[in-house]
């Protein structure tokens, strides 16, 4: 069945530019893709944002509560995974929108071992108005492979058609989210630049939002054998796009989709009934 909720992945701070303080770089991501208008178009919605360690925790409810409280939004907590004396199911179930910020590899397989990502999973399948959002690492994590450095890992699965990398740059992880595809033909390879994002709706649906740009790669047609460790990657009829804001693709095919304008609306039940 198609999810009737959603996925917005957040592409990471990659830029060597003067340091701004976390909280300029959270607000700076968020407004640059405009994901604060795409959250909930009401403020009162709960969001649960979730990470694993207890160093990140600490750090995530400063800078995440600032943020969202000069946004206007009043009903957010945070949970920490690794505390198994509070059960958060009930926190879950009420919650509309999810959001995953922990950028630890270690975070993906705390949440594997978690019966809330299960509880997620359920609520992203059913409920028409309920987002997942993941930012940086954390957006990685919600395929079901995702490129850590030059590493293919197992992702949540929430979407298994792509390997994601959210801390893309053109000039050193090209070479390895290729290989990566190559290795994965059934897969596309979406690489995002910061300052862009991606939502993904029925499970197939790409729209770009951002002031940036991402790369998607295709290795449906390439019929070489997967390249070896340790030698060069050649391929024929490799396929890429490098897409901006409003543009739109299929994650099965590979396809842009171009007959349908860009015109996001916050109203999920008008937007499921678009094909």
């Amino acid at each position: 069945m198609a999810p009737k909720g959603r996925l917005i992945i957040i592409g990471g701070n990659n830029t060597e530019a003067v340091p701004e303080t976390e909280q300029e770089t959270l607000k700076t991501q968020f407004s640059a893709c405009g994901i604060f208008r795409l959250l909930s178009d009401r403020k009162n919605d709960r969001i649960e944002i979730i990470a694993a360690s207890p160093d990140t925790v600490e750090n995530t409810v400063s800078k995440y509560s600032a943020v969202l409280q000069q946004e206007g939004y009043t009903n957010f907590g945070f949970i920490h995974l690794k505390n198994s004396r509070e059960d958060y199911h009930p926190r879950i179930l009420a919650s509309k929108t999810v959001i995953f910020v922990d950028d630890d590899p270690g975070f993906c397989e705390t949440l594997k071992n978690s019966s809330l990502t299960k509880l997620i999973y359920k609520k992203y399948l059913l409920e028409e108005e309920f987002t997942i959002v993941g930012i940086n690492a954390g957006g990685m994590f919600i395929s079901g492979m995702f490129l850590n450095d030059k590493e293919i890992r197992p992702g949540l699965g929430f979407i298994n058609n792509c390997i994601i990398d959210t801390n893309f740059r053109h000039g050193t992880r090209f070479r390895s989210l290729v290989k990566a595809v190559v290795s994965h033909r059934e897969c596309l390879g979406l690489g995002l630049n910061e300052g862009m994002a991606l939502i993904i709706e029925k499970g197939y649906k790409a729209q770009c939002i951002g002031n940036s740009s991402m790369i998607v790669v295709n290795a449906k047609n390439v019929r070489r054998k997967k390249p070896r460790k340790g030698f060069s990657v050649y391929a024929k009829n490799l396929k890429g796009h490098i897409l901006t804001a409003g543009s739109m693709f299929n994650l099965i095919s590979g396809d842009l989709i171009t007959e349908v304008p860009f015109d996001y609306n916050l109203n999920f039940t008008n937007r499921n009934t678009k094909q």
